[in-house]
């Protein structure tokens, strides 16, 4: 991640990945350990996380929505 936004300081970047990966992201972004990877939020598949970085600043805007999905899962 630090080096993705050290290579583009401005605009937007899209990462499409797992959600395994996605929930590593998300931990690092607080500071979480690893062994804290498996609580919840749980992250679904095409879900969308939105993280601004700001001046070395992370902002976790949007964390594994699904409401773009027709269905919706758990509800």
């Amino acid at each position: 991640m630090k080096e993705i936004s050290s290579k583009h300081e401005e605009g937007n970047i899209l990462v499409v990945t797992h959600s395994v990966f996605i929930k590593s992201l998300l931990a690092y972004c607080k500071g979480l350990s690893i062994k804290d990877l498996w609580n919840p939020p749980f992250i679904h598949d095409t879900s969308l996380t939105v993280i601004e970085i700001t001046d070395g600043k992370i902002d976790i805007k949007l964390e594994g929505d699904i409401s773009h999905r027709s269905e919706k899962i758990g509800t």
